[in-house]
């Protein structure tokens, strides 16, 4: 049921440890790319007016399948309608602790099974360019 509810698409990065020769540094790494999901549930607030920019800020919802490797703390690029070929916009957000639903009976039934995840966006406002 949920695999044709998922209308975006999500690439997931998330910040590992690299050792170059003798050096060890965190790199931002792009971990899974194109993963069926949609965004919903959204709690979007009005636009907070700071000194030198304005600044966007809320909260979503992901669903995605249950085996998707989703961690707290990685940065999700979201193609909202890039699953149906019709790509509008790519939003960006963190993630937060992922939570599983389970079909009682292994999802075999209702196919409801699903991984839900937090989100949080905070960017600045910039104005639209002309062209």
């Amino acid at each position: 049921m949920f695999e044709s509810w998922y209308t975006d698409l999500v690439d997931v990065y998330r910040v590992l440890p690299v050792v170059t020769g003798n050096v060890s540094k965190q790199e931002r790494i792009q971990v899974l790319a194109g993963i069926p999901c949609r965004v919903y549930n959204s709690q979007i607030n009005n636009i907070n007016l700071k000194q030198g920019a304005a600044v966007a800020r809320g909260t979503d919802k992901l669903a995605c399948d249950v085996r998707t490797d989703i961690q707290p703390g990685d940065e999700l690029i979201v193609t909202r309608g890039g699953a149906l070929g019709d790509p509008q916009v790519t939003e960006r957000y963190i993630a937060s602790r992922p939570q599983i639903f389970r079909d009682p009976v292994g999802g075999a039934l209702t196919g409801l099974e699903h991984m839900e995840v937090g989100l949080t966006f905070d960017s600045i406002v910039r104005a639209k360019e002309e062209v």
